[in-house]
């Protein structure tokens, strides 16, 4: 059934540059591919931002086709079921293709690149993208107690040393992993209490505890030191510079643009109640969504992952424009058109940021599952999907299961989004569906260009 309803999809230019001639593309409805030129009036052309510098030489395009993505969907939903499954590639360190299977809204809307879903714990990397940016910016000591936010008596009796922003992202803080939370009172007085923390000191890798709740107190936290709401920082730090459009509140997107979450068959979450969801406007009202509500498409998230994969920097795709006369009315265009291989390049964080982020804390190592390397958030396997080192974080909630990777020596890297897939695990520790995907588009990505 799925295979009929699967539609190509392939990736537009960014026809909204041709509204401000040519100005780097940023729009969220479509992604770097191959499309027809566009073309606006030229007298809007002439008042049209400048041209913004060039990389001094074009670099090589992706590897990739559309072809190559739609193929590798059909393949590999023969062997699997889903409701809906979404797909975006970055090739070395700018994003560039994608594509979706099946329905977001099961027999009324079909899935899209650009098609919203709850991402789940993939969130927690974007939790992690916020906290070295407000480092760079002044805005938060990682290694300060977190205290130093929240009060003096915000501390583990059990220890010498105390939990900061850091170990919270290795999973290390000491806290236990209590019920996710929100609401500022709620959360000082659960780190006020003796019964929450463990006796351990932060920072142990030995004492490793995956923790939700440590996600709600990480992203508050960051809230607290820079007083304002992380989804508000996200906003102007991240997303607008890349044209993206996501959220960690529902209520901050439409309905008709994010999915329905399906869960053995049957609807877990609808699109409407995601949406209509309240958003919050004070600190700490919002801590319960930070563990996995990041809400985003296939596209948007892999323009973050392109930012890691390229060191920090997102690139933006430009654009040559020409006079052209229409000769059936006269009427003067610019048309814009796309100028491989050259960029504008915008840097969000710093590369020692982004190497930081990436570096090995400790090893973690599970039952039945390989061992990984914990980074900041951020996971590190070798010799995977047949990649010497990758870094990623797996998502799973009300039925989605989602995997981000990249590999930082080719800046290359894939995300995948499903909903109403089967909970199928492999030895690797990621889900199945996601991985097999992945691993055709990566022994593509490598394939020489014809």
């Amino acid at each position: 059934m799925f295979q009929r309803l699967f539609r190509p999809c392939a990736l537009l230019l960014v026809l909204t540059m041709a509204l401000t001639a040519c100005a780097p593309a940023s729009s969220t409805d479509s992604v770097v591919g191959s499309s027809p030129a566009a073309s606006v009036p030229a007298e809007e052309a002439e008042t049209s931002p400048a041209v913004p510098a060039l990389t001094p030489e074009p670099e090589p395009g992706p590897v990739l086709t559309q072809e190559d993505v739609d193929q590798a969907l059909t393949q590999v939903m023969e062997r699997y079921s889903a409701a809906g499954v979404t797909v975006a590639t970055v090739e070395k360190g700018q994003l560039s293709r994608a594509g979706a299977w099946g329905w977001a809204e099961k027999n009324e809307r079909e899935m899209t690149p650009d098609t919203k879903i709850r991402i789940a714990s993939i969130s927690k990397v974007v939790i992690a993208m916020c906290a070295m940016a407000m480092a760079e910016d002044g805005l938060v000591d990682l290694d300060a107690p977190i205290s130093t936010y929240w009060g003096e008596r915000a501390v583990n009796p059990y220890s010498k040393g105390q939990p900061t922003a850091r170990t919270f992202m290795t999973h290390t803080s000491s806290i236990k992993n209590l019920d996710t939370a929100r609401g500022l009172s709620k959360l000082r007085g659960i780190l006020q209490s003796k019964s929450s923390w463990r006796s351990m000191e932060p920072g142990n890798g030995g004492y490793w505890s995956y923790s939700n709740f440590g996600m709600c107190v990480l992203g508050t936290t960051l809230e607290l030191a820079s007083d304002q709401l992380l989804d508000d920082y996200l906003q102007k730090r991240f997303l607008e510079p890349m044209g993206a459009e996501a959220s960690f509140f529902g209520g901050r997107l439409k309905a008709g643009e994010v999915a329905d979450l399906y869960s053995g068959g049957s609807v877990s979450r609808t699109a409407a109640a995601h949406t209509g969801q309240s958003v919050p406007n004070q600190i700490g009202q919002g801590a319960s969504y930070f563990p996995g509500g990041y809400t985003t498409s296939a596209v948007d998230m892999a323009k973050l992952v392109a930012v890691l994969a390229n060191d920090g920097v997102y690139k933006d795709p430009v654009y040559s424009c020409t006079k052209v006369t229409d000769t059936e009315n006269g009427t003067q265009l610019a048309v814009a058109e796309l100028l491989p291989g050259q960029f504008k390049e915008t840097r969000l964080l710093t590369e020692e940021s982004v190497a930081d982020l990436e570096t090995p804390r400790f090893t973690v190592d599970l039952a039945d599952y390989s061992t990984f390397e914990q980074c900041l958030i951020l996971r590190r396997q070798e010799d995977v999907l047949g990649q010497d080192v990758l870094y990623y974080h797996t998502g799973s909630a009300y039925g989605v299961f989602s995997l981000m990777t990249y590999n930082p020596e080719t800046k290359n890297g894939v995300v995948v989004i499903t909903t109403g897939a089967r909970r199928n695990m492999n030895e690797r520790g990621m889900y199945a569906l996601c991985y097999d995907l992945m691993e055709i588009l990566y022994e593509k990505m490598e394939e020489q260009p014809v």
